[in-house]
């Protein structure tokens, strides 16, 4: 099964960490982000987005781009580097349209946010 085959449903935001400060679950108590074919949708964060989802591989290195075609975000263009176990999706998002990060670590010099998501169906 394909790694988007496997993302295909609804994820709800377990853990938020942004340029290295943990955010306070109560921050994000609905934050969902649904994943179906191709397109994204994450709401509970502010705002509604939603656009497409590109995954690709090198390696053993896994990526995903995110081109936001709604909300605050749209035209822009984000990458990021995951893991995927079973039912939890841990990534690390360059919120700036930088290239995707070459680790899962958010600090305060590299403005990452790392998101750690659990499948609710």
């Amino acid at each position: 099964m394909s790694d988007l085959s496997a993302l295909q449903g609804r994820w709800k935001v377990s853990s938020l960490e942004v340029a290295g400060s943990q955010m306070p679950a109560a921050m994000f108590p609905n934050a969902i982000v649904s994943v179906s074919g191709d397109v994204f949708e994450s709401s509970g964060m502010g705002a509604v987005y939603r656009g497409k989802m590109a995954l690709a591989q090198s390696g053993m290195r896994k990526t995903f781009s995110l081109s936001f075609e709604e909300g605050p975000e749209k035209g822009n263009v984000n990458h990021a580097l995951y893991e995927l176990d079973g039912d939890r999706w841990t990534f690390c998002l360059d919120m700036k349209g930088g290239p995707a990060p070459v680790g899962l670590v958010s600090t305060a010099a590299n403005g990452y946010a790392l998101e750690t998501l659990t499948r609710i169906g």
